[in-house]
């Protein structure tokens, strides 16, 4: 009787992966590794390295270039700050084929990028999450892909990802503007879950009723979901890495464009309001700089 050995899959059916350079190699850039095995990335420290075990190799030339670096927000206006973005496509440019920003950036980013480095710059929002229990925490091979760009650099990403994913994983293709609105309009969906809840919570507290109970209630009625539905007393509100950044970054574009969001200006400074006693690490809205004072000359005119 033969011995049974490990199973392998036949080369035949096993796609060559295409040559892929991560840009940042944190929380998103590690995510990616674990879906594209054969890649090279770059840190900190502009090191290129194999994602398989780590070793140094010399920069080459690549199909795709996933952006994962930080987009911080400015802490005095609120805008997104897309210079890091900006830094890697100007210094990589000439590798890349096609760039895949994975990190959320203000919107016409892309478009603006693509049209000053005349490089293909594609938006895909990331959901990889931080939170207990986050559904898409883990890589799934039928996981669904956004992906926004101009039609040929954004069929060709999709095609490079039909490579690690299984016919199950649903793609859509949009404008890279559409992709950056549609990954601020779910953040700013989910901050209005966690508001709408902590707003129960509130009235169940004042009622002196469970907020359990009631709760449970709610969500029996097949239009409502559990989704965001945990309170705590000791941490209300919404803060972590994406929300405050990306709420506020959302409510400084549209006021820049002339058509501000009351709504969701009030929701932001509502939040201030419900987290004053806790102690945030994350920055929940800006705080623009003082002017300086001007020295008292001895001639001020009443």
């Amino acid at each position: 009787m033969k011995k049974l050995g490990k199973p392998q899959s036949s080369s035949d059916v096993v796609n060559k992966e295409p040559k892929v350079l991560l840009i940042g190699y944190g929380w998103v850039g590690q995510y990616m590794g674990q879906y594209f095995t054969k890649a090279h990335y770059v840190g900190a420290d502009g090191v290129a390295r194999k994602v398989e075990d780590n070793t140094e190799v010399k920069l080459g030339r690549y199909h795709l270039a996933i952006i994962g670096v930080p987009t911080p927000m400015n802490s005095e206006t609120g805008q997104c700050d897309v210079s890091i973005v900006e830094e890697v496509v100007e210094k990589y440019r000439k590798n890349v084929d096609i760039f895949l920003v994975k990190s959320t950036v203000e919107i016409g980013t892309c478009e603006r990028l693509e049209q000053k480095h005349s490089v293909s710059v594609c938006m895909s929002p990331e959901y990889v999450g931080e939170t207990l229990g986050h559904p898409l925490l883990e890589p799934r091979r039928n996981a669904f892909q956004i992906i926004g760009g101009n039609r040929i650099a954004r069929e060709a990403v999709s095609r490079m990802f039909m490579r690690v994913l299984t016919g199950n994983a649903p793609i859509l293709l949009v404008t890279s503007k559409e992709a950056e609105i549609i990954k601020y309009c779910e953040n700013m969906w989910i901050m209005r879950r966690v508001d709408y809840w902590n707003d129960v919570f509130e009235v169940c507290n004042v009622m002196g009723v469970s907020f359990t109970d009631v709760r449970e209630g709610i969500v029996l009625d097949p239009r409502m979901s559990r989704t965001h539905s945990n309170v705590y007393s000791d941490n209300k509100g919404w803060s972590g890495k994406c929300l405050p950044k990306d709420m506020n970054a959302l409510a400084y574009k549209m006021r820049q464009e002339g058509h501000p969001l009351p709504r969701l200006e009030n929701a932001i400074k509502e939040n201030v309001k419900r987290r004053i006693d806790i102690d945030s690490k994350e920055q929940l809205i800006p705080k623009p700089a003082e002017e300086p004072k001007r020295p008292f000359s001895g001639n001020r005119s009443l």
